[in-house]
């Protein structure tokens, strides 16, 4: 995407040499292989559904580095000076705090492995916003991207249900009968992603595609809601209505409070109710499920894990999912040991890299981001952009509050939040094309 106006020169070389059809491909590409992944539609009756690993990881590591290389490339050709604009304190820091959390995991080859991908990933994502010509393009090819995806998983609804909403016959969770995922691997997973399908839809109205964008609208907020995602349609809903807020806003203390205030708030009602006695009881007076659909005794057998390695964590991505710990559990009824994750993003920070990665991923995914909107806004940054890109950021940072996705390798959820983070820092330096 061109930007800003002096890198406009650039581009029009790289455009005389045919290469816009293939950065139009490779947006299509990354976006697609992160939302339907490498094996959509899993059987989740079948023996393999509850194995420790995702499944096809050779060929998603290769995939993603053949991304990162070629948009790498492009974007170091063309738009250098936008990669330049990532050089802050906030991601060098956390980058560095990375390694060392790699370095001291208990589990050094598993880290470095997962840290491979998340660096592919990350520059794939950084890549992404530099890609298009300006913002029409932007909303003709996140519009494509969207299409693909929502006819994939309503066409799997309809075609092949039992592969697409979840069932009575499913190892795991059989309560969620009825829900729909689509090609996604749980209905939490697809609640989040239609969600930030949502947002897009918003912008690709505002950017001119007025019928494709109220589809994609529509269509993904029905999808969120038959996914039976509360946290996520709950969110979705609060984020809306938050941004046009925030946005409108004059004052850089309301400007700040509309953006803290929630994400307080849900630390509190949730985590908090384990922690603090009196939150417990608060959570159990307000009409709501007070264990969140089980996500407390998650957070008390995570919570039992922590104090012993507050410093560096247990290691980079070293702690769920991993043999020692899902055979390690001396009580064999604590169910807690079986989860994918925390179900709560700040929480698995700590986890994996102690108090000073929370505080680090605190720095780069939320006061990084809020400083560099309220900048984006004061220099006159393209509006519909902007409010895209903040309810993606705003949607992932409140719903990590209750599920964990920051640093989840290949995770759609994640992928569109990093893209939204690194579009928000191109946007509070640089101007926007309108092609």
């Amino acid at each position: 995407m061109t930007l800003a106006a002096d890198l406009a020169i650039a581009r029009q070389g790289v455009a005389a040499a045919g290469r816009p059809s293939l950065r139009s491909i490779l947006f299509v590409a990354v976006l697609l292989v992160a939302w339907v992944s490498l094996h959509p539609f899993g059987n989740l009756a079948a023996a393999d559904a509850l194995d420790l690993t995702s499944g096809n990881e050779a060929a998603t590591y290769g995939l993603f580095a053949l991304f990162a290389a070629v948009a790498g490339a492009l974007v170091w050709q063309s738009d250098r000076a936008a990669l330049r604009a990532l050089k802050t304190p906030a991601f060098l820091l956390l980058c560095a705090w990375l390694v060392i959390s790699v370095a001291t995991s208990q589990d050094v080859a598993t880290s470095a492995k997962r840290f491979v991908l998340l660096v592919c990933v990350s520059i794939a994502c950084a890549s992404l916003l530099l890609l298009p010509h300006g913002r029409r393009h932007l909303a003709h090819l996140l519009a494509a991207a969207a299409a693909v995806l929502l006819i994939l998983s309503y066409g799997g609804v309809m075609l092949v249900p039992h592969l697409a909403v979840h069932q009575f016959g499913d190892l795991a969770e059989p309560d969620l009968a009825g829900k729909w995922r689509g090609v996604f691997p749980h209905k939490n997973d697809a609640s989040a992603v239609f969600s930030m399908l949502v947002f897009v839809g918003i912008y690709v109205v505002r950017a001119g595609y007025r019928h494709a964008g109220i589809a994609i609208a529509l269509a993904s907020g029905i999808f969120v809601l038959c996914s039976g995602g509360k946290s996520s349609t709950l969110i979705c809903a609060l984020t809306i209505i938050l941004s046009f807020a925030i946005q409108s806003s004059q004052s850089k203390t309301i400007w700040l409070v509309l953006i803290a205030g929630p994400l307080i708030l849900l630390n509190l009602l949730g985590l908090g109710s384990v922690l603090f006695p009196e939150m417990g009881w608060l959570a159990a007076s307000l009409p709501l499920d007070a264990t969140f659909t089980g996500r407390t005794d998650v957070w008390r057998f995570a919570l039992g894990h922590v104090s012993d390695h507050l410093a560096f964590g247990h290691g980079f991505a070293a702690f769920w999912n991993t043999a020692s710990l899902r055979f390690g559990v001396e009580d064999t009824t604590v169910w807690a040991g079986n989860a994918s994750h925390a179900h709560n993003g700040y929480l698995d920070a700590v986890l994996s890299m102690g108090l000073a990665g929370l505080a680090l991923t605190l720095a780069a995914f939320v006061f990084a981001p809020a400083r560099d909107l309220y900048l984006a806004r004061k220099r006159g940054a393209d509006r519909a952009m902007t409010i895209m890109t903040m309810q993606i950021w705003l949607f992932g940072i409140y719903l990590s509050s209750l599920e964990s996705f920051f640093f989840d390798r290949a995770n759609a959820i994640w992928i569109t939040f990093l893209f939204a983070i690194f579009a928000i820092r191109y946007l509070a330096v640089f101007k926007v094309s309108e092609r």
